[in-house]
């Protein structure tokens, strides 16, 4: 049960005083499925990487509020705390942006909450599951002015019902936010600022209902061995400077002793060049000002797929001509090593002339209704979209004393042999192995 106190205390967040939010006693299923992070947040030095994804409510400034939180409660933990939520990007064009998004920052805690339709959500969490070996808190909806009925049914069946299909924890923000209004006597709209979007004082609720589920969060074992820390001496040994080992993941660390003082390794996998697997690489998001916030314009491409050709390189696609009505773009694209690399059109399958970049027709931002992303202008003939493709995985690997250092990631989530050759060898003193939880579909 939560005690819950029509209370009115002066709390300084946002520059504003708020009711305050009681205690939350959370289920013992929060607890048990967060058990990666909770034995990560425990170790004394712990390096943890926290993302926040979703689309707009999760771009709010609530996640702020949290990420001091998480700071201040384990000050001895090294924390990268990133947001890569895109504003209206509900489920069915999330889906395109995740395994992207997910798989250059591998984080370790998930913080999710989407709108959009209960089969492309399906697919996001399939997605996460399959690339990443984070745990994964839901959010629930907030009180908004939307179908009731709907979000009802979503929030309290279906969302519960996914979260024990995939091992999720819950933050059930809905039924607190419910109650909260209920117990301070508030409407849906003060907490809001357009029937939807969250005030001050809707963002000061939803940080304080998160880190009270976080307040209970408990030392657990983590059973389901998602990541394996294998020791020199008892799981592998060094054999005339290799080291041969099988394991079954798409993630590999290293972390070497002391004396490990900027040494090198080589490493291959299944006999193979890491420089030479697509799936160590990544892109950065296609965009007129790549600084900026993503998306900016209609008619940017949304995804795209690396072939075994790719490699680190800096790509610009120029648009040739938009037909905004049709929804057409002719373009040509360009690669700093690849040089003129084809011309294309956003209604059809295009590979270019390298064969290191393929766009798919259902990959390009557009929108699906007249008033969808009305704020935003349409790219235009001479717009030059700048993105980068980035390797996650080396070849070569120059050990750090007393340091931990990611060798791979990104990879097929299958079994794999790895060979590590060199004068370092004998300085690696544990190998990290990081294995999600589902096979790629």
């Amino acid at each position: 049960m939560i005690l819950l106190i029509s209370l009115y205390t002066a709390l300084p967040v946002y520059n504003q005083s708020y009711h305050a939010v009681p205690y939350i006693k959370t289920p013992p299923l929060f607890n048990e499925r967060l058990g990666h992070i909770s034995a990560l947040m425990n170790n004394p030095n712990a390096q943890v990487r926290i993302l926040i994804y979703g689309q707009s409510i999760s771009v709010q400034d609530w996640w702020k509020d949290v990420k001091v939180y998480f700071e201040k409660k384990y000050p001895s933990a090294t924390i990268s705390f990133i947001n890569k939520a895109i504003g209206g990007f509900s489920a069915e064009r999330l889906k395109l942006t995740v395994a992207n998004d997910i798989i250059s920052f591998y984080p370790d805690l998930i913080l999710f909450h989407d709108y959009g339709n209960e089969e492309d959500y399906e697919k996001i969490i399939r997605i996460i599951r399959t690339v990443t070996t984070a745990d994964i808190a839901i959010q629930t909806d907030h009180m908004a002015q939307q179908n009731a009925e709907w979000h009802d049914r979503h929030n309290n069946v279906w969302l519960p019902g996914l979260c024990d299909k995939y091992g999720l924890a819950l933050i059930d923000v809905r039924r607190y936010w419910k109650q909260y209004l209920q117990e301070n006597k508030l409407g849906i709209n003060d907490l809001l600022t357009d029937g939807i979007h969250l005030n001050d004082h809707g963002n000061y609720l939803m940080s304080s209902i998160i880190k009270k589920y976080f307040d209970n969060l408990a030392y657990l074992a983590v059973s389901d061995n998602r990541v394996k820390y294998l020791k020199r001496g008892k799981d592998f040994s060094a054999k005339s400077d290799s080291i041969v080992l099988p394991f079954t993941g798409n993630r590999i660390e290293f972390v070497s002793d002391a004396s490990a003082n900027t040494i090198p390794v080589m490493i291959m996998i299944d006999n193979k060049s890491l420089r030479s697997n697509q799936r160590c690489y990544y892109y950065t998001q296609p965009s007129l000002n790549p600084d900026n916030f993503f998306p900016t314009n209609i008619g940017l491409p949304l995804a795209m797929e690396l072939s075994n050709k790719v490699q680190e390189e800096k790509w610009f696609l120029t648009i040739l001509s938009v037909d905004s009505v049709q929804q057409h773009i002719e373009y040509s694209l360009k690669g700093s090593h690849s040089g003129d690399d084809g011309t294309g059109n956003s209604t059809k399958l295009f590979t270019s002339n390298s064969g290191k970049i393929t766009i798919r027709p259902d990959a390009w931002f557009l929108r699906k209704s007249k008033n969808d992303f009305a704020q935003f202008n349409w790219v235009k003939p001479g717009d030059i979209l700048k993105w980068e493709t980035k390797r996650m995985c080396f070849d070569s690997l120059v050990l750090q004393p007393s340091t931990r250092q990611t060798v791979l990631q990104g990879i097929e989530n299958t079994t794999h042999h790895i060979k590590i050759f060199g004068p370092g060898v004998k300085h690696i003193k544990e190998i990290v192995v990081c294995t999600p939880l589902l096979k790629e579909d």
